[in-house]
């Protein structure tokens, strides 16, 4: 009888090896090499899953976007009512606050650089681009909803802008980090929300 094997529970136990390795020395140390050692399987086994370094990056932005997905819905449940620390909450699951999100926002980054010469990832990237600014849309809606969206705004400029000012602090809070620091980047977040009250 053939040996009946569980894909899903291996990929699984890969994805655990690879954010092993991202958090211990970082996103660029993932390779096949590193995430097979990582895991005591031989690299031949692993390149059966993910062929080179590519399909690791896009298997990790799948793993982030569930991530994420995971996070947002434990942050709307969590916190009530729809509120203004709801709307908060919601849109720190997108910034790199804390070493997981730190290494998601270098998966993303990756994911950037991989785009440029690779038509599946370019493809990636652009559906996670959709999702992200689909999750800040979403929360602007939800200001709306509250009333507390200034008369004179509309829900698409103020995506826009709020969608920029995410990005912006995302390339901060990674490249510099002494100039802008997690307790920062939320003040900010929270000083833009209560503008677009006024």
């Amino acid at each position: 009888m053939p040996k009946v094997v569980d894909h899903e529970g291996r990929r699984a136990e890969l994805a655990g090896a690879l954010w092993r390795v991202a958090l211990r020395d970082g996103f660029d140390a993932v390779t096949v090499r590193s995430v097979a050692e990582e895991s005591a399987w031989s690299a031949g086994a692993l390149r059966h899953y993910f062929p080179d370094k590519s399909e690791m990056v896009l298997f990790a932005i799948d793993f982030v976007v569930e991530s994420v997905r995971q996070r947002i819905g434990h942050a709307n449940t969590t916190a009530g009512s729809l509120s203004p620390q709801l709307v908060q909450a919601h849109l720190e699951q997108l910034l790199p606050l804390d070493d997981e999100r730190r290494l998601e926002s270098e998966a993303w980054f990756a994911l950037v650089a991989l785009a440029r010469r690779d038509p599946s990832a370019a493809q990636r990237r652009s559906e996670v681009d959709e999702l992200i600014r689909g999750a800040v849309e979403s929360a602007v809606v939800a200001l709306e909803e509250l009333g507390e969206l200034g008369a004179e705004r509309t829900r698409t400029a103020e995506t826009a802008r709020l969608h920029a000012l995410l990005d912006g602090m995302v390339v901060q809070l990674l490249a510099r980090p002494t100039r802008l620091s997690p307790q920062q980047a939320r003040e900010i977040l929270v000083q833009h929300l209560a503008e677009l009250r006024t």
